[in-house]
This record gives structure tokens, C-alpha cells and sequence, in this order.
């Protein structure tokens, strides 16, 4: 059992793991600000009783629900990241495996992680550990001659306002693309801007 008495998160039952999968998928498509547990009871097809066992309030079970969703993108795109040789690829990977799980995402979704601080503050949490991951590998490709010079320190903080603009829907909308469509853009900017010039040229 963890704090509480609530079980901990190795502690939980397969219906458990099963709601908490569900509940993400409803937090996705529709955002999260509108519901409520009786909502969420009903829809769940479990009682109130359940998901007080999985938290003691909705915001609760948003934030376990939002924390597993980026854990688990933060761990896919390692393991995507590793798996490339070539570090303009190894970027790539990196950046689309970190958008794959949100592809479902609606506007609602996005703004409410912004507009409710305990989400925004976990959310600001994961692009930091992404940045830094995009800043390690923009290092590497640096060093190993792949990418041309480049300060990766300064690149990492104009990635970072980048996916802070792209977290707002609005910019997808004036632009008139999806999220992983603007995320893919940036990827493939990212990738091919570090590349070296070609002498030939």
C-alpha cells in the first residue's frame, strides 16, 4: 500500500490499470475540466468507491492519469532515440515518439493542461526533460561532425519556446495544422537546419 492507504502504483489490480487506461483516452479526446467523478463513474462503468481508490479527487486522478500518459511518451522516446545510429535521425525519432500518444489530442485536451496549474506545472516538467534529452543529442551530433557547430545550449532554449507556442491550439489553428503535423515540422526543421553545409555549393 502507498500514502493513505491507497495502493501503490505496482499495488494495482488489472481492472484498476484498465479504468486508469480509459480515463486517459477520455482525457485525451475531450479534455478533462468538464468532468466529474459522478461522470467518470458512470462512463467508467465503476463505482465513485474505485476511483477514490486510485485518488482522492478528480484532479487527482487527472494528474495520475496525465503522469502516466508522460511517463510512459518520456520512455518511448528514449528507447526510439537509442535505437538510431545517425544523429539527425535519432532526433526525429525522438521528437515523434514524444507526439505519437497525443495524436488524439483535442483542443480541449491542450488547453485545459494549460489553464490548470498543477497540469501545466507537470506538463512544463516533461519538455524540460525533453529539451534536455534534444540538448544531449544535438551535443553529440556536434562532436561527431554530423551536425554543423552550434551551441546546444542556445538551440535547446529555441526548441523550448517552440514547443511552448505549439502547446497553445490557437497556433494550430492560424497555422491550419494538426499537433503532430506541427510537431513533425519542427522535427524535420530541426533535423536538416544542424545539417553542415554542403562545400559543393
Amino acid at each position: 500500500m502507498g500514502p493513505n492507504g491507497r495502493p501503490s502504483r505496482r499495488g494495482w489490480s488489472a481492472r484498476q490499470l484498465q479504468i486508469l487506461d480509459q480515463f486517459e483516452g477520455i482525457m485525451v479526446r475531450e479534455g478533462f475540466r468538464h468532468l466529474t467523478i459522478g461522470d467518470l463513474a458512470g462512463r467508467l462503468h465503476c463505482s465513485r468507491r474505485t476511483l477514490y481508490s486510485l485518488a482522492p479527487s478528480k484532479e487527482g486522478l487527472v494528474l495520475l492519469a496525465l503522469g502516466r500518459l508522460l511517463d510512459r511518451t518520456g520512455d518511448s522516446a528514449r528507447r526510439r532515440a537509442e535505437e538510431g545510429a545517425d544523429p539527425g535521425v535519432r532526433i526525429e525519432a525522438y521528437l515523434e515518439a514524444a507526439i505519437e500518444p497525443l495524436r488524439a489530442a483535442s483542443p480541449a485536451f491542450g488547453a485545459d493542461v494549460q489553464a490548470y496549474a498543477p497540469t501545466k506545472r507537470l506538463y512544463d516538467r516533461h519538455q524540460e526533460l525533453t529539451i534536455g534529452a534534444l540538448e544531449r543529442l544535438v551535443d553529440e551530433g556536434a562532436r561527431s561532425g554530423a551536425f554543423r557547430r552550434a551551441n546546444p545550449a542556445l538551440i535547446a532554449q529555441i526548441l523550448d519556446a517552440a514547443l511552448t507556442r505549439l502547446r497553445d491550439p490557437a497556433v494550430h489553428e492560424k497555422a491550419g495544422v494538426t499537433r503532430p503535423e506541427a510537431f513533425a515540422e519542427l522535427a524535420a526543421l530541426l533535423r536538416h537546419g544542424l545539417r553542415p553545409a554542403d562545400p559543393a555549393r
